[in-house]
């Protein structure tokens, strides 16, 4: 797929610099790369919000002797199966 990307100045001379020293082999390659540390590290926000949220429910099940499914977290976690 190809995309289009309006950069400012400034920016695009730091990838041209990065492509330059060798890093990447072309500016496209550069962009890939930071697009998935980007995504990797939402993910890995998201899966870390999810844990806390999972911990705290356990927490609280466990003072309440409260039972729960697995079904029932991941329902209300928005976890799909």
């Amino acid at each position: 797929m190809t995309m289009s990307v309006d950069l400012p100045e400034g920016l695009e001379r730091e990838i041209d610099s990065e492509v330059g020293k060798g890093r990447y082999k072309s500016k496209s390659e550069f962009i890939r790369d930071a697009v998935r540390r980007l995504l990797d590290e939402r993910n890995k926000i998201d899966h870390n919000r999810l844990s806390v949220e999972a911990q705290r429910r356990i927490d609280e099940a466990r003072e309440t002797d409260e039972e729960y499914s697995s079904e029932e977290v991941k329902n209300e976690l928005g976890i799909e199966n």
